[in-house]
């Protein structure tokens, strides 16, 4: 499901691969440290990248577009799992993300989207749409957003 609306949203094959196993890292990390802190929610986003540098070639420049997947859990005050190259089978989770999204991720302390509203956080990444998949998917403009807050959420 989640390769089929990526691949809608015009994310490039070889993306694909890369967010399923970001989604599954951060999927991880919620179930691990979070699963008593419910609801958890996966949402994927069409947005802007703000702060982008593009060369106008026209008299409006073309929006630079990706996909911002984040996972939610109602887990507010948890802080993200640490890092280690000695922990064993665990801790690297957030580094792939890192690595794998070009450093484009973050968290944002948020409320959940489904149902009635809880205090939680959600774990982003974004993965770029190439230029002319952003055309296609938004002929009359672009959404804007901030760049380390997920817009509203498009698909759930």
């Amino acid at each position: 499901m989640l390769a089929e609306a990526l691949t809608t949203f015009g994310v490039d094959r070889g993306m694909v691969g890369d967010a399923q196993l970001m989604v599954s890292e951060l999927v991880t990390n919620a179930h691990q440290h979070a699963a008593d802190y419910g609801p958890h929610e996966l949402w994927l986003y069409l947005g802007e990248r703000s702060g982008a540098r593009i060369a106008p070639t026209t008299a409006s420049p073309p929006a630079v577009r990706e996909v911002r997947c984040a996972v939610f859990d109602g887990h507010a005050d948890a802080r993200l799992p640490g890092y280690s190259w000695t922990s064993g089978d665990c801790g690297r989770g957030l580094s792939i993300v890192r690595e794998l999204s070009e450093g484009r991720w973050g968290v944002l302390h948020t409320l959940s989207r489904l149902g009635p509203p809880v205090p939680g956080k959600a774990v982003w990444f974004a993965v770029p749409v190439p230029a002319a998949a952003a055309t296609f998917l938004s002929p009359s403009g672009p959404t804007t957003s901030s760049d380390d807050a997920p817009p509203q959420p498009g698909v759930a």
